[in-house]
C-alpha cells in the first residue's frame, strides 16, 4: 500500500497533530495541497485529506486541490477534520 496524506492546518494546528500521528502509523509523510501534483495522485492507493474547519467547511486550498484531481477509481480515501467550537451552557 502506498499512502498519501494531504493537510491544510494553520490556526492552532490541531489537525496537523492528528495527521502526524496517522502518518507515523501508516509510514508516510504529510504534504500540503501546494506540494501535490494532481497527476501524481494516481500513484497512491490510499489518500487522506485533512483540514481544520474554517467558516463551516474545509480549508479552501484543500477544496481547490480536490477540484483539480483526476478520477482515482478504486483508491481508498479518508477525510479527517478538527474544529474549535465554543460550548455555551444554558
Amino acid at each position: 500500500m502506498r499512502p498519501l496524506i494531504i493537510l491544510s492546518s494553520y490556526h492552532h494546528k490541531n489537525t496537523e497533530k492528528i495527521a502526524n500521528v496517522i502518518a507515523k502509523v501508516i509510514d508516510t509523510q504529510v504534504n500540503t495541497p501546494e506540494d501535490v501534483v494532481p497527476e501524481e495522485i494516481l500513484e497512491y492507493d490510499l489518500i487522506g485529506f485533512g483540514s481544520g474547519i474554517y467558516d463551516g467547511k474545509n480549508h479552501s486550498n484543500l477544496l481547490e486541490l480536490a477540484e483539480r484531481l483526476p478520477a482515482a477509481d478504486g483508491r481508498k480515501t479518508v477525510i479527517f477534520s478538527t474544529v474549535g467550537a465554543v460550548m455555551i451552557e444554558r
